[in-house]
Formats: C-alpha cells, structure tokens, sequence
C-alpha cells in the first residue's frame, strides 16, 4: 500500500501514514474521521497514521511539555480521539500546564479490553484549583460529561490503567480532589502518581477489583491539611499497594462499606487520623505497611466484620493522649492484631479508645515477643471492652480476655490477663506483715464470679498450701475428703472494685515467698 510522510507540527518529526479505508477500530474511515492528525485524505484516498503500540500521544492534538502553554483542550480532545477508535493514550516527557478539568471515558468492554493512559513521567501542573481527572461518560448528545451523580454502576470501566505522572501545583494549597474516578472495575488500576500541596490526591467512587499502587502525595504544611486519599460507594476486593499519605488530617477516609480489600506496604506517617472507616468492614487486611507519627492510627465508626492487622511497623515516637486504634463498641466487631506486628516506644495506655465506653467483644491481640508494658495499660481505666489476648511468649502465655471496667465476666485463663499483673500467678503479694498471705490481683469484683485459688506459701519453717476457689466472696476448700465451705481465706474488695486474697490467720513464721495461680473462672 502506498505510504505518505508528513511532518507533524507540534512533535517536529517526520512521521508516516499509510493508505486505509478502514480505522484503527476497523470502521469505515469517512471524510468526518480526517483531522489531520490520525487520518488524512490526499485526493479521494484516506490515509491512517501509523502507531506505535496502538497509542495516541497527546503532543499531536497541541498539548506541549513546556511548562508555559495551556494543555487541558488539547489533553481532552486527544483522549475523546483515542476513546472513539479504541486507542490508548501516551505522551511525551515534560511539564504540562492545566487549568481545566479533563474527562476519562468509561470502557465498558465486556471482552475484558484493556486502554492504557501511560503519560511517561510528565508533571502536569496546576494553575487553578480544579480536579485534573475524572471519570466522565457520553451524554444523550455525545458529549463526555462527568461520571459524577450517575447511578452505581451505570456503564462501568473495565480494563483501564492510568499511570505515570506527578502532579503539581502553583497554588499553595489545592482543596479540590486531584482525581477523581467512578466505577472502575475488573482490570483496572491506577499507579506511579504523586502529588504535592493537593488537599486530596484520589476521590474513589464505587470500584471493584481495581489496583491502587504506588500513589505518593504529601503536603508542604506539616500541620495536616485534608483528606489524601478518600474513597465511598462500595468498595470490593480492592487492593491498594505502596499508597502514601503525610502530612495530613486524614490520610485514608472510607465512606463506604470494604469487602475483602487489602493494604499492602502503605504508610500512615505525620496524620491527625491514620485510616478512618465511617462504615461496616468486612474481611479485609493490612500487611508489611509503616505506621507513625499519628494522633489515631485507625478509626473505626462502625462494624468490623473481620479485620487482620499482619507483620506492620508501629511506632509510637513516645508520645502521649494517642491511640492505636479508636473504635464503637458495637457487637461484631473482631480485629486482629497478629503476632508479627513490632510495637515501637509505647508508652502506658496507647493501644485502643473505645468511644462508647460500653463493649466491644472480639478483639484479639498476639505478641510473639516479650513486651515491657503491663496489660493494664493496653487500654485506659475506664475501657469497657473485651478482649482475647494471645501469645506463645511472656506477654501473656495464655489465650486470656481483659475484663471491661464495668464488671462484665470475663473467660476463661483471666487470673493475671484480667488487667492484672506482670507476674506469673496472676498476682502480687504483698510484705507488709511478713508473716500475713495477702495478696493483690487486678480481678474485678462481682458476685457472680468464680476464682480459683491453689498457692504455696514458703515460711522461714514450714510450707502451706491454700487450694480452693470464692463464689462472690464465699470460699471453698480442697481437702483430701472433699470440697467445703471454709474461713482460711478472704475476698476483700477494694475501692477500686479490685479484689485481694488474704489468709485470715497469720503463718508461724515469717513467710519467705508464695508462688501458683490465682485464676478468674
């Protein structure tokens, strides 16, 4: 076929265009599709611009890298010229200026079609403070409109991979979302952004199995300023992968319900709010990801179905009044922190606010090493929460529950794990008289409850043994004909509602040490 070579004005290159009476999509190339730039016709004959790799460079359409010529108009029609033969979208390396928002079609492809905006590192820069992208469709009378408002899913995306630029801005602080896409689905992914001084990188709307991977944004006032990264509608099986968000009020806002989503290596550094779901949360996860520097690393408003905390840096830069994790306590609720997460510089009570004060069953919390912190100050005094607490080291040994503060019974292997002390019994004795058993626990009274009792006491002369348990504060003893009633031991009450053990006789010498288990049925 013959070829034609032609100069392109904008590029400075020769390039070529060879005869066709079909497109690229494999119409009928009419004389409304010859605009010079993809199509041409010399005489009766049509000619077609020769790709490379199917792509159109936005350079062709007039959008120049120079950092000073306006490019928005020309951005968009060249992805409408792409979009209407089905052709992905490239440009060439530079700076280009925006100040007006720019469409991306959907590709409703049931073939499972891929379209690539590949933008090879440029930078756009921002004059105006107005959304770079977002998701747009074509209205009754052809015109790309915004995607914004349309009904769940009208026409959604399938494919598209929107990639490689850095965004930038004149303006000291951009409050309107840089991005903003709606309905993205199977195949689609977004990755190797960044943006600087944006309230707001990414607005997501409703996507499903779409890939969120490598998305950097920062802001220059490290005060926190905005939302980096907000995502509603719902939101299934997602995976968002090296995301950063610094330096900001919220890094990751979830106004929608997540279904089996994944955090993969994000962070969470320099925020007032690290992760914020305002809705329900089933199965999802975040693995091998950096937390700090925050007031509330993750906060949760409303049902955790299943969520699982795995081999994550948390560092607390020992600081005071933050929390690791803020949630309702709401029924089922079930958060696990596994044994692999490192817990940095915490200090007394930095693990978990509950805002309701009232219950929250189901969280469950290993450690695979020894920690330094009691478990009385994984939570503040007044709590109201119940946890399992598990671990194959000596904080704790046992799978345990921390009692709530308001006397709600707790499971069973409580003893020490019921807010109690560091030792090995699940209490501390107490020398004052040297020769009296009395024993301190952390164990909340209530009448209904059941402690076990077996403990030795080693005296400068003999050694006794006290085996039993209290109902309330009644006490029971093993003996060799059985088990009875008996006064040897006392429960006393404190103010505080915790309870300690005490011999009601004195040994016959002073006592040297006490060891076994105090235990909360």
């Amino acid at each position: 076929m013959n070829t034609i070579e032609i100069n392109d004005p904008y590029i400075g290159e020769w390039t070529t265009f060879i005869e066709s009476n079909k497109t690229y999509n494999g119409s009928n190339i009419t004389d409304a599709d010859c605009d010079d730039i993809l199509f041409k016709k010399v005489g009766t004959i049509y000619y077609r611009r020769v790709l490379e790799d199917s792509r159109v460079d936005i350079r062709w359409f007039g959008a120049l890298p120079d950092g000073i010529t306006e490019c928005s108009d020309a951005i968009q029609q060249a992805i409408i010229s792409a979009d209407k033969y089905k052709l992905s979208v490239t440009a060439g390396k530079g700076t280009y200026v925006i100040s007006e928002k720019i469409y991306i079609p959907q590709n409703h492809n049931f073939e499972m079609a891929s379209k690539t905006y590949d933008f090879n590192e440029s930078t756009f820069l921002l004059t105006t403070d107005t959304t770079v992208f977002e998701s747009g469709y074509y209205d009754a009378n052809g015109n790309l409109v915004s995607a914004l408002g349309t009904a769940p899913d009208y026409r959604y995306s399938i494919g598209i991979k929107f990639c490689n630029f850095s965004l930038k801005t004149s303006l000291s602080n951009v409050n309107s979302p840089a991005l903003v896409i709606k309905d993205w689905h199977q195949g689609c992914e977004i990755f190797n952004i960044s943006s600087v001084n944006f309230s707001t990188l990414l607005k997501s709307v409703n996507n499903y199995y779409t890939v969120f991977n490598d998305l950097r944004s920062s802001h220059a006032d490290e005060t926190g300023v905005g939302e980096r990264f907000i995502f509603s509608g719902d939101l299934n099986l997602n995976v968002f992968k090296a995301l950063i968000a610094t330096n900001a009020m919220i890094g990751y806002k979830f106004d929608g319900p997540l279904t089996a989503c994944h955090f993969d290596a994000i962070s969470i550094e320099g925020v007032q709010t690290g992760m914020q779901f305002n809705s329900y949360v089933y199965n999802c996860s975040i693995v091998n990801s950096y937390i700090e520097n925050f007031n509330r690393a993750l906060e949760f408003n409303s049902y955790i179905y299943n969520f699982t905390l795995d081999n994550n840096y948390i560092n607390f830069l020992d600081r005071d009044n933050i929390r690791f994790i803020k949630y309702n306590g709401l029924p089922l609720n079930n958060i696990h922190l596994l044994a692999n997460n490192s817990f940095v510089s915490m200090p007394g009570n930095q693990l978990f606010e509950n805002t309701e004060d009232d219950y929250g069953y189901g969280m469950e919390i290993s450690f695979n090493t020894s920690y330094p912190q009691s478990i009385n100050n994984l939570s503040m005094s007044d709590f109201g929460a119940n946890f399992n607490i598990n671990a194959k080291a000596r904080f704790p040994s046992y799978l345990a529950n921390i009692q709530n503060a308001k006397g709600l019974i707790a499971g069973n292997y409580s003893g020490q794990y019921t807010r109690g002390y560091d030792g090995p019994s699940g209490f501390e004795s107490d020398s004052t008289v040297a020769n009296l058993v009395s024993l301190k626990t952390m164990i909340k009274n209530t009448w209904t409850q059941i402690v076990y009792i077996n403990i030795q006491v080693e005296t400068q002369i003999d050694i006794n043994y006290y085996k039993g348990f209290f109902i309330g504060n009644s006490f029971y003893e093993f003996s060799s004909s059985g088990v009875s009633a008996s006064t040897i031991l006392e429960s006393i009450v404190n103010t505080d509602g915790t309870i300690n053990i005490k011999r009601t006789g004195y040994e016959n010498s002073d006592i040297v040490k006490v060891t076994g288990e105090v235990r909360l049925i």
